[in-house]
């Protein structure tokens, strides 16, 4: 290149930008009175209010707020003025809008964040009420109310509003499930029994089960009177021993004076299940779906269900290497299957660590989806779930607390219900006052403090600072 540009003289001679004529798309030599076309003037001026979904009333309504919001009116002529290059210049009522000055614009006395309009203070309680005036789900409403509006801790008030909605809590969906908490392990069989009544083919009978061999009794019960469990019962006592605790549910049988009679009598602990609850007295359950499984087989066999509760009791429980007869009565059984003598033999079985482990499993696998909620105390303010369908949920309160998540809970009515945790829904009861801001500065809580840009930083003990991060701008948190 410079081989060939040595054959000619060349003179270079500079000239500013301004002063070049040469004609190109961006060049600033323009025609003076060149006339602009109606394309290239709404190219660029593009006023924001003709194209924001707002009717001119509700226009009208959110500028005349914004004419009377000083926090606003502050904002607008920072915006028209520039903002600070400072932190600490920025005026005190705008702070929490430092961080999103270059997305605020201000146009015919509104404000926009984008292309969402910033509602003033007075509007927002009935801006949020026009939100959720369909009763659509939370997400529904923040997705809504994040296409046309915005105002400083929107989410927040939002959340609020809908979590104190009595319409919405009303027909609230099932809890889910909570983490297993397994009845206390037993050391030796016929410590801790667990008893139900079920129906099979229009005939009623009494489940009794060990919660150490997982050996359980079917007695046939001519009717359903408390005398007549207790006296199904006595004989199992006579037979065994009498148990320590026997668990059942809430029925009409077990909580009649006459049980309560028979349990001081013979001297042993009688706890029941939450109503509504039948897993917590899972033992007896599990029971009664196994005796049921099996008598509906023997039938549709034409065999002798008792040769099957012989072959259940003899065969070895999972996980384990004994069957429920070993562990209750130490020895085998004699069935119907060849075996011989010595393994008929009575011999004691130690199962607690295996039984022990067993549960860990089961626990484990139940678990992954599980998750605990939140401890409740007299006094808390709940939502009761209803057993039956197309009825809503009833506002009550906690009166009593019976442990082991269950809790007694007192209606509007003054009845008095006991109900499992997963049955009570936390009733929030936060005001329905939507336009109050987040909690100004100087009026701190203990170890909380505000930056310039309203952006709240806690100490830890350690003296370590922990500030909110930027995508949480839009939440109050507490």
């Amino acid at each position: 290149m410079l081989l060939r540009l040595q054959k000619y003289d060349i003179t270079i001679t500079y000239v500013p930008g301004h002063e070049m004529l040469l004609a190109d798309t961006l060049s600033r030599a323009y025609l003076q009175d060149s006339i602009k076309s109606q394309t290239e003037l709404e190219t660029e001026c593009v006023n924001t209010v003709d194209y924001f979904p707002v009717s001119t009333e509700s226009m009208d309504r959110i500028r005349a707020g914004t004419r009377t919001d000083s926090t606003l009116q502050t904002l607008i002529k920072t915006i028209q003025k520039g903002w600070p290059a400072c932190k600490k210049e920025v005026a005190v009522g705008i702070t929490q809008f430092q961080s999103l000055q270059d997305e605020l614009s201000t146009q015919d006395g509104l404000v926009f964040k984008g292309e969402r309009v910033v509602i003033p203070q007075a509007l927002q309680a009935d801006i949020t009420q026009r939100i959720h005036s369909t009763h659509i789900g939370t997400e529904g409403c923040l997705r809504r109310a994040r296409d046309c509006v915005y105002w400083h801790g929107m989410n927040d008030h939002i959340k609020k509003y809908i979590a104190t909605c009595d319409i919405c809590r009303s027909v609230d969906a099932r809890q889910q499930k909570e983490t297993l908490k397994p009845h206390e392990p037993t050391t030796r069989p016929w410590t801790k029994v667990g008893t139900d009544l079920f129906n099979f083919e229009g005939r009623d009978y009494l489940i009794t089960v060990d919660y150490y061999s997982n050996f359980w009794e079917i007695d046939y019960l001519p009717d359903t009177k408390s005398s007549t469990v207790i006296r199904k019962l006595k004989a199992h006592f006579a037979r065994q021993g009498i148990t320590k605790i026997v668990f059942s549910d809430n029925g009409p049988q077990y909580s009649s004076t006459e049980f309560a009679n028979f349990s001081r009598k013979w001297e042993f602990q009688h706890h029941t299940s939450s109503p509504g609850y039948p897993q917590s007295n899972g033992k007896a359950e599990s029971a009664v779906k196994t005796a049921k499984r099996l008598m509906k087989k023997a039938k549709l066999a034409g065999q002798d269900p008792y040769l099957a509760l012989l072959d259940h009791r003899n065969t070895p429980t999972q996980g384990l290497t004994t069957s429920p007869a070993q562990r209750l009565l130490s020895r085998r059984t004699r069935t119907l299957l060849p075996i011989g003598d010595r393994l008929l033999q009575p011999k004691v079985t130690d199962d607690r660590l295996a039984l022990r482990k067993n549960t860990e499993r089961q626990t484990k696998y139940y678990n992954r989806t599980a998750k605990d909620m939140d401890t409740l105390n007299p006094g808390d303010v709940v939502r009761v779930q209803p057993f039956e369908q197309h009825t809503l949920w009833a506002k009550a309160r906690v009166c009593n607390t019976r442990g082991n998540r269950s809790y007694d809970v007192e209606l509007d009515n003054g009845r008095v219900l006991r109900r499992n945790c997963r049955h009570l829904r936390r009733a929030a009861e936060v005001g329905k006052d939507m336009s109050a801001h987040p909690q100004p500065e100087g009026q701190n809580l203990t170890g909380l403090t505000q930056n310039e840009g309203n952006t709240q930083i806690s100490t830890t003990r350690s003296g370590q600072v922990v500030q909110q991060p930027g995508h949480l701008k839009d939440y109050v948190c507490n």
